[in-house]
């Protein structure tokens, strides 16, 4: 009985070193994944994986209904290069109460317009805290989408009607009236610009391409195959 119990012993003490022998070669070699995988680093910067954008948005023609926005979820992690099938991004912020901003409602909206169905636009619009005149309302923002009667637009001086361009039917906007994309992503002044790959990561930063417009490097980066006008 004993020679048996020694037997069974010695057979488990195998398989469990076995076990163990295993298990040590996975992490051995999850370790080395892991250490000749580069990270994609955090910022906005081209090649950087910027803040995530949350908040109430609102999408055209929904009234005074908002919903949760998460940017993040929008991304497709296993997009590759080549691929069609997932939207590019263009995040602009934005400012309701700010005259530059007014006077670019049509690039807005031409670039969002031709690019449908292969760039998503998204302006996120801000108010900055270190000046009175930017005090904006999700009133004033929807009317500054929908481009409809609403007198509070470009420091409360102008009816929002009045902006450049017609509807941006195309574009979600986010309410960052409390500045918490705008500190995350270091935005300074709008409209400020950026160009989001499927996958999240930023292929062009406007504050790092001086002398380039949106529209020229949306046609440099974006691939336009099957877009016809644009």
């Amino acid at each position: 009985m004993n020679e048996l119990a020694r037997h069974s012993r010695a057979a488990s003490d195998t398989r469990m070193g076995s076990l163990l022998f295993i298990m040590g070669v996975f992490l051995v070699a999850v370790m080395i994944v892991f250490s000749t995988t580069d990270a994609v680093p955090m910022g906005v910067d081209e090649g950087e994986m910027p803040p995530n954008v949350e908040g109430k948005a609102h999408q055209f023609g929904a009234g005074n209904v908002w919903y949760d926005f998460d940017l993040y979820e929008l991304t497709a992690s296993n997009w590759t290069e080549g691929d069609l099938n997932h939207s590019w991004f263009v995040v602009e912020f934005i400012s309701t109460d700010c005259s530059v901003c007014m006077g670019h409602g049509d690039v807005m909206e031409d670039l969002s317009t031709a690019w449908k169905g292969r760039v998503q636009f998204i302006a996120v619009a801000v108010d900055f805290k270190n000046n009175e005149a930017f005090t904006s309302t999700p009133e004033e923002i929807i009317a500054f989408q929908e481009k409809t009667d609403f007198v509070g637009c470009n420091h409360g001086s102008s009816n929002c009607n009045s902006r450049d361009g017609g509807p941006h039917e195309e574009i979600i906007y986010v309410d960052d009236r409390d500045a918490s994309s705008m500190e995350d992503w270091g935005i300074s002044g709008t409209p400020t610009s950026f160009i989001l790959k499927p996958n999240g990561i930023v292929a062009w930063n406007q504050r790092n391409n001086a002398g380039q417009d949106l529209g020229e490097a949306m046609f440099e980066l974006i691939p336009s195959d099957g877009l016809g006008g644009a």
